[in-house]
């Protein structure tokens, strides 16, 4: 009678090991698995922030162009005004 009670204390103490074991091991997966996800958030988040980075660079560099378009235009503008007049009055004084 006593050996069975010894021999289910040390089933049961082998079993909650193995539980324990068990525990553990699903602990380690959830975690493993967790820090994957948050890997991959960061991943997406350095890649749109990069993104965005480049849009602005680009969005930057076009309206650069497009105000020295406009000036390179209106110096043009202004020097053909200029040479109009002075076309204008070197006939007059011919």
């Amino acid at each position: 009678m006593e050996e069975a009670v010894s021999q289910r204390k040390r089933s049961s103490r082998l079993a909650i090991k193995e539980s324990e074991k068990e525990e553990a091991r699903l602990t380690a997966l959830r975690k493993a698995e967790e820090e994957e996800k948050l890997s991959r958030v960061r991943r997406l988040e350095a890649r749109q922030k990069r993104e965005e980075e480049e849009r602005l660079k680009r969005e930057a560099a076009r309206e650069k162009r497009r105000l020295d378009r406009e000036e390179r235009e209106r110096r043009a503008q202004a020097n053909e005004g200029e040479e109009g007049l002075v076309a204008f009055l070197e006939y007059l004084h011919a």
